[in-house]
């Protein structure tokens, strides 16, 4: 059984909102997108990969007869291409909205997606919205930064302390709209009893951090008040862009 529940936030700065949620229990479907682009752009961008991710989710639901436009991975299963697909779909139709009027030209988003089937799951993501797991007290990040900063930990550039303050921390290396074709991240985990999954916007875990989360995903909440909790984190901190998070909680 799976409990969802989900927040999406101004913020204490920003006057637009251009973050989306995505909370679709009939199909199992959670997504987070943080728009970029400026203006009412970015949340066009959110909305639109929104729109196709759910749709490709709830058309592919027969998953004998599937049509596969980007191919199809055999190291994969299923629901990871079916998603991985949903999120291809979207950086296509962010893209070409953009490509097509002036006005969103530059326009994009990220994507944080899970997808539950039964005690199996399917994260994927684009950018720089996450996805945690917090299993037995410990959490753990699922999702990839697609961050400039993450590209140069990774290849031992550049270390933690020097990239916590770094100027360019912010600056995302693909997003949805961003390219022809961007790299899905995929990753599939075979759900226990009281796993819980946490979407986030940067104005959430870029604000209050990992150890902030922990805190309050170890007090045992109910997910509607953890969400509230996390968002007046956010708050507490000053919450210079939007907030948005998605909790999903499995229990036997």
């Amino acid at each position: 059984m799976i409990d969802s529940y989900g927040l999406c936030d101004v913020g204490l700065v920003r006057k637009q909102n251009q973050d989306r949620i995505l909370i679709d229990d009939s199909v199992g479907l959670f997504v987070v997108a943080d728009g970029m682009g400026g203006h009412v752009h970015g949340e066009i961008a959110a909305q639109e990969a929104l729109t196709a991710i759910q749709f490709y989710i709830d058309s592919s639901s027969d998953r004998f007869d599937v049509s596969w436009p980007f191919g199809y991975s055999f190291d994969l299963s299923i629901d990871a291409n079916r998603i991985a697909t949903g999120i291809q779909l979207a950086n296509r139709r962010v893209r070409l909205q953009a490509q097509q009027n002036p006005d969103t030209a530059g326009m994009g988003t990220t994507v944080a997606a899970v997808l539950v089937n039964d005690s199996h799951a399917v994260v994927a993501n684009v950018g720089d919205s996450r996805i945690y797991l917090f299993r037995g007290g410990e959490l753990q990040q699922l999702s990839i930064d697609d961050t400039w900063i993450e590209s140069m930990t990774t290849q031992g550039l550049m270390n933690s302390t020097e990239a916590q303050n770094h100027p360019m921390r912010n600056v995302l290396t693909q997003a949805a709209g961003s390219k022809d074709m961007v790299e899905v991240h995929v990753h599939e985990r075979r759900l226990e009893s009281k796993d819980t999954f946490l979407l986030s916007s940067d104005g959430l875990h870029g604000v209050i951090g990992n150890e902030g989360i922990l805190s309050i995903l170890r007090q045992g909440l109910d997910l509607q008040r953890c969400a509230e909790r996390l968002v007046e984190a956010a708050k507490a901190n000053g919450a210079p862009d939007n907030v948005s998070v998605v909790l999903l909680s499995y229990n036997l």
